[in-house]
């Protein structure tokens, strides 16, 4: 054999080789960039679920006690008639008799311009209305002991008229939160 017949042969050999191989050398790429995303996404998934195992750990740590005080400051709904048991009890230690209780949900705020879009709250509230008569220090001493409740309580409105004897009316509002379910 010549040299010029091997040489063919070597030219017609590689040909043929490169038109079969490249065309698959493109999906041999594409492959490996969706290997290299699968492999991304699945070091992804591990370390959520590392950080979910953490955060459960943690959670688990978290004393009954400290659980349901967290509920009281975020509970996940209005659940009036506790709220208003818990107000009571707090008012029966200065003798105070609740009257008159009643709520209405308020309205997510809105925007500051007609254009201006609203922002999503993560939290409903409500606006709680009660009366009660009591002398002035046993109204401080109440409002006071609310004021270091652990649920949240914004008092909008306070109105007080004369009573019998020492004692004043008093109508009180404020507003509550608690989160959206």
């Amino acid at each position: 054999m010549s040299s010029i017949s091997i040489i063919a042969y070597i030219i017609l050999a590689l040909s043929v080789g490169y038109a079969f191989v490249y065309p698959s050398m493109g999906e041999v790429s594409i492959l490996m960039d969706e290997k290299e995303k699968y492999e991304t996404s699945l070091e992804m998934v591990n370390n959520i679920e590392n950080k979910k195992n953490e955060l459960l750990t943690e959670f688990n740590k978290i004393s009954a006690e400290d659980k349901k005080d967290i509920d009281t400051v975020l509970p996940n709904s209005l659940n009036f008639v506790r709220l208003v048991s818990q107000i009571s009890s707090v008012a029966s230690k200065y003798n105070i008799v609740i009257d008159k209780t009643s709520y209405r949900k308020t309205s997510p705020s809105s925007g500051e311009s007609i254009g201006e879009e609203q922002s999503e709250t993560m939290f409903d509230s409500a606006i709680i209305n009660f009366s009660f008569s009591a002398s002035y220090p046993n109204f401080k001493n109440f409002t006071d002991d609310l004021e270091k409740s652990l649920r949240i309580l914004d008092i909008r409105n306070i109105k007080i008229t004369t009573g019998e004897k020492k004692e004043y009316i008093y109508e009180v509002e404020f507003e509550t939160y608690w989160l959206k379910s």
